[in-house]
């Protein structure tokens, strides 16, 4: 796993993390290859337990205390920082960035911004954002099988049937590989999809409950993997019912920087047969 600079991680990610001030532009060239957050608690020792190349969360409610702390405690804290390695600072809970964040910001070349969203927000965000800036990953809501060779991921709002279609279509024949979270991970060659281990052959069926999947279906109808080449999204909106066979908008959805084929179905109950809809998708895709 090669090492990633800061500049690179934060690129586009503006919005995803809410930054609306940042500084000490001069830190965005530190590097990393952890998935490393932090958010900063108000006990003893805290940072004599700063890890190297982390994210340091502080929220907007610490600042105050931090602000109102003697020079000597402001600079013991400060080279704990830079000692520490750490990657960047995040304030959290907060539009602007205080005088003395940025001044500590400039002199020792530290990036930090401000975010409006709350610490447990950020660092759910941050997280992510690292997991796919470094490792190429990225968790999607949904349902994963496997249509004539083609891995379709299957999204929606609960309730708009994406466990039930898939189960559908592995019962007539085709491969079923994950429910509710589906790992992506990116590859020179593609994308690929797979369970999470924590809920690997798992399946959450309305009104029945966790079942396994060896339990419905032919041990040979389930995969552990498989490549992805498109989406298809069960929406419930009138915009898209049923009219005279032609149910599916077809556009483009980027993941990780790799392009798909995205589609809209209607979800239940507009639609009894998304099954029969995915594999003409599929038929149309492969003539």
């Amino acid at each position: 796993m090669s090492a990633m600079k800061l500049i690179d991680i934060l690129e586009d990610a503006q919005d995803i993390v809410g930054i609306t001030q940042r500084t000490g532009d001069a830190g965005l060239s530190r590097e990393t290859c952890h998935i490393r957050v932090q958010r900063y608690v108000d006990e003893e020792r805290f940072w004599d337990k700063l890890l190297p190349e982390t994210i340091l969360i502080i929220a907007s409610s610490y600042i105050p205390k931090l602000a109102s702390a003697s020079s000597k405690v402001q600079k013991k804290i400060f080279q704990t920082i830079v000692s520490s390695g750490t990657l960047c600072i995040a304030l959290s809970g907060t539009t602007s960035l205080p005088d003395f964040i940025l001044s500590f910001s400039e002199s020792c070349n530290i990036t930090i911004f401000a975010s409006p969203h709350d610490e447990f927000l950020l660092e759910s965000r941050l997280i992510g954002l690292l997991r796919e800036k470094i490792k190429n990953i990225v968790f999607i809501h949904g349902a994963l099988v496997n249509v004539f060779g083609c891995g379709i991921v299957i999204t929606g709002e609960s309730g708009t049937g994406k466990t039930a279609c898939a189960c559908r279509l592995t019962e007539r024949g085709h491969v079923w590989i994950a429910d509710d979270v589906v790992e992506v991970k990116k590859r020179s060659n593609g994308l690929y999809g797979r369970s999470i281990e924590l809920v690997k052959h798992l399946i959450d069926i309305k009104y029945v409950g966790i079942v396994n999947a060896k339990e419905l279906f032919d041990p040979a109808a389930i995969c552990d993997e498989t490549v992805i080449d498109l989406m298809i999204e069960l929406k419930e909106t009138g915009g898209i019912r049923e009219q005279k066979g032609n149910c599916s908008i077809e556009k483009m959805q980027e993941i990780m920087g790799v392009k798909l084929p995205f589609f809209q179905l209607p979800a239940f109950p507009y639609s009894r047969n998304m099954n029969i809809h995915v594999e003409n998708i599929v038929r149309k895709m492969m003539q």
